[in-house]
């Protein structure tokens, strides 16, 4: 896993496949999306394309850099007008791609655009390529690309990783191309966490420089991102934890939506929740924000610890329950004699007897649905017997529809129970899985069917 950036999104491909009669295009990205290190890797490998960063610089100072860095094409330039015209002559015998990073940093490059966009109504046969965040779309005319992150059948597909490790990555680092490409394949996963827990860590430092990027003043932010990883998802619940007003705290989500740090979700009863936008920031705010490291950047046995227990037992289950909602939603009809509505809130987390399950309508036709969603976990015989206790209290064994998903080993027991009763349905992990990849699968590998079939 360890290496190129790029090649943990879509990025390569879509600069291999720019065409030539392009005058423009830019291209934005989430911080850690590869942008910069996809622009370097090209131009290593096509000579005669050129990369300039705006990055710390005003544009006064980066005309004379930019020149300086290439004195045997901008020699003697003296503005961005002698700049463009050197680039022109140049382009005219070599076609290539000239990249701009960090072109939306400043607000500064008025003369830069100017002069950029009468370049590109020019008959120059250059294609310009325009690096920058989402927000910060150029006021020229181009084509925009912004950057998606893999999916997690995506990442197991092109990195040709088994499902189970595939979607534990895809948790840990949110499929941000700069922390998937840190992971050390030669390593366990427990070493590779321990590697990323420490100050001096890519893992570690994305989130705070995100922020810092992003707002003058990141602590106010922080706050409401760290009541969002602690479960206060809600306007009026985070306005209580912050302390801040609400309209406030309204002003200041809208800004970390846009900034792509916080997304926000139908809860119930029409409620909105605000969540952080990945996995990687839910377990950075919740587990490392407020961490106290060791004098050597390192953190302890217990922040460690606690890092593993949030992982495991919040975003690994969060992940495996939507898996398993999932699998409801393809397949809970086939089963059942009569429509139900899988999205439907009210079937969801309810307690018949002495078991909450996760999926419970017990209309003419009861359907019990249950989720061992926890790596580590098991299911026992024990909790068998206080799932049937619980739900033949009202109705006959007979008449109800049983689904238990599981992401660990099925006991023996439970495999026996399926074969005996029609009505038990057991789903394993690699039927979770199977169903969960199965419309990535139909888009990225389509079978031939032939026509007189």
């Amino acid at each position: 896993m360890i290496g190129d950036k790029m090649y943990f999104s879509d990025l390569a491909s879509t600069l291999q496949h720019i065409s030539a009669d392009e005058k423009a295009v830019f291209v934005s990205g989430l911080p850690g999306s590869g942008k910069t290190f996809a622009a370097l890797q090209f131009c290593a490998e096509h000579k005669e394309s050129l990369y300039f960063s705006f990055k710390n610089l005003d544009t006064a100072f980066a005309l004379r850099v930019f020149c300086n860095a290439h004195t045997e094409i901008f020699g003697g330039c003296e503005s961005w007008k002698d700049f463009f015209g050197c680039l022109k002559h140049y382009g005219n015998k070599k076609h290539p791609l000239v990249f701009f990073d960090n072109a939306g940093e400043r607000n500064d490059k008025n003369d830069f655009y100017a002069t950029l966009n009468n370049f590109l109504e020019s008959d120059s046969k250059i294609t310009v390529v325009l690096l920058g965040r989402p927000w910060e779309a150029p006021p020229i005319p181009c084509r925009e690309v912004e950057i998606r992150f893999f999916s997690m059948p995506q990442l197991a597909d092109v990195c040709s990783l088994p499902d189970e490790t595939a979607a534990t990555l895809y948790c840990l680092t949110g499929a941000i191309p700069a922390l998937l490409s840190l992971y050390n394949n030669e390593l366990s996963f427990e070493d590779n966490v321990r590697a990323f827990l420490c100050t001096d860590s890519p893992f570690y430092r994305l989130a705070a420089s995100w922020m810092n990027k992003s707002f003058r003043t990141p602590e106010s932010y922080n706050t409401l991102l760290f009541a969002m990883s602690n479960g206060y998802n809600r306007i009026g619940e985070i306005a209580k934890f912050s302390g801040f007003p609400k309209n406030k705290c309204d002003k200041y989500i809208k800004a970390l939506i846009e900034h792509g740090l916080v997304i926000k979700a139908p809860g119930e009863h029409g409620h909105t929740k605000y969540l952080p936008a990945n996995s990687y920031l839910t377990l950075w705010y919740k587990c490392l924000l407020t961490a106290v490291p060791n004098p050597d950047g390192s953190f302890g046995n217990d922040i460690f610890n606690q890092f593993m227990q949030v992982f495991n037992d919040e975003l690994m289950a969060d992940f495996y329950k939507d898996m398993c909602d999932y699998w409801l939603e393809k397949n809970l009809n086939s089963i059942s004699t009569e429509y139900i509505d899988t999205k439907n809130s009210s079937y969801h987390n309810v307690k018949v007897g002495n078991v909450t399950f996760d999926f419970a309508c017990e209309k003419k036709q009861a359907v019990y649905a249950y989720y061992d969603i926890t790596p580590g976990g098991k299911l026992t015989q024990k909790l068998w017997n206080e799932i049937e206790n619980s739900t033949t209290k009202k109705r006959p064994f007979y008449e109800n529809e049983y689904v238990i998903c599981t992401v660990n080993r099925v006991p023996d027991s439970f495999w026996t129970l399926s074969k005996r009763y029609d009505n038990v349905h057991i789903v394993s992990q690699k039927m979770l899985f199977a169903t969960y990849k199965k419309e990535y699968n139909k888009i990225a590998h389509p079978r031939f069917v032939p026509s007189f079939v």
